[in-house]
């Protein structure tokens, strides 16, 4: 991603993120301090409760029978109202708490969806992507993992049910090739030679597969029998390499350490196959649905993830790239990836951030100070 675009996308959505989260933070301490109220309203009636028995305590122990009626009578009513004012107290907290709850979980909910929408558009360099299928009851369950400069981590879910080609069991023969592997040796009826057993690669259903930098490891099941082929390549390169290995109840076999059935290995269209797989593979990992993980200095829960860490490590890779797309914008050249910039527009949501936050967003930015 161009510089321009991946800085309008973290002072869009990133701050986004930010924002909403503090504003969880500080519902969350208000409702500690609902709390914190509600205790010290228990306490206090407790104390005034206990004061007033010691009045009457002393009232029930008069000689006067009316006195000690009376006392009777008001400690049951004082009684009463204790219950009914903890009652009131702790109703009144319960929805306030409730509102409050409700509030944080919706603004939990738009953080993270603003930060999804900021790492789905791949904002950071990318160190390593690994795009993941598995058929599980007829569907494939797909995601992408990606490890950015800086160290970040994060996962997405994919819609492989859009796929055109991951929409159901994928076999090879949907993208035009009948692929043949040799597996297997059989004595020839009319002569003294063996000639090989093929498998026929594009009947089997892929069952699993992982694609990473052009590298493609993948099993492959054929119904039924129980057989499987493992096909793994470490590219499209004419050099790169290719495995094959087969396996069913009775044997198993890595075709591609037996020098006799290598010999009729069509290696070139096997590897081309597996290159068409493997950019079909890329084009799922287009197909973001929902991050699942996130991962800044360690593993995170997406309940707990800190966009301001998220924030701050954006920052320590960018920052240098940010500050020159700054440059151009503020000098009145477009900016690079035609991204709709301008410096009014950047300063008014570095405010949006607010206090300390905007002020060394700013800073880091080459920007100085927003009034």
């Amino acid at each position: 991603m161009e510089p321009s675009a991946s800085l309008k996308q973290t002072v869009t959505h990133l701050f986004d993120a930010v924002r909403f989260s503090d504003h969880a933070n500080e519902l969350e301490e208000s409702a500690r301090g609902v709390e914190g109220d509600l205790q010290e309203a228990l306490n206090k009636l407790e104390a005034l409760t206990e004061e007033s028995a010691n009045i009457l305590a002393a009232m029930k122990v008069e000689k006067e029978a009316a006195i000690r009626e009376l006392a009777q009578q008001v400690e049951g009513f004082l009684l009463t109202a204790k219950e009914q004012a903890i009652s009131r107290l702790q109703k009144g907290a319960k929805q306030k708490l409730e509102d409050f709850r409700g509030d944080v979980s919706s603004e939990k909910d738009k953080a993270l969806k603003s930060l999804e929408a900021f790492l789905a558009s791949d904002p950071l360099p990318i160190v390593e992507r690994v795009v993941q299928v598995r058929l599980s009851d007829g569907v494939y369950e797909a995601r992408s993992s990606y490890e950015c400069e800086g160290g970040m981590r994060y996962d997405f879910r994919l819609a492989a049910q859009n796929s055109k080609v991951f929409h159901q069991p994928f076999l090879f023969s949907q993208l035009g090739y009948e692929l043949r592997v040799p597996v297997r040796f059989s004595r020839a009826v009319l002569s003294r030679g063996r000639t090989p057993g093929f498998e026929r690669l594009d009947q089997y259903v892929l069952a699993d597969a992982e694609a990473s930098g052009g590298k493609l490891r993948a099993n492959f099941i054929k119904e039924g029998n129980g057989a499987n082929l493992k096909v793994v390549t470490s590219g499209t390169q004419e050099n790169g390499f290719v495995g094959l290995e087969y396996s069913d109840q009775i044997q198993a076999v890595n075709v591609m350490n037996d020098p006799s059935l290598v010999a009729f290995v069509d290696i070139e269209t096997i590897r081309k196959a597996a290159g068409d797989l493997v950019a079909e593979l890329d084009e799922l990992s287009k197909r973001k649905v929902a991050i699942l993980r996130i991962s800044v200095n360690g593993d995170q829960s997406l309940e707990s993830v800190n966009s301001r860490e998220i924030l701050q490590k954006v920052m320590s890779v960018m920052g240098s790239k940010y500050r020159d797309v700054i440059k151009k914008v503020a000098s009145g050249s477009p900016s690079a990836g035609g991204e709709d910039l301008d410096m009014d527009y950047l300063k008014g949501r570095l405010r949006l951030l607010g206090g300390d936050l905007s002020k060394s967003v700013s800073l880091g930015l080459g920007l100085g100070p927003v009034p």
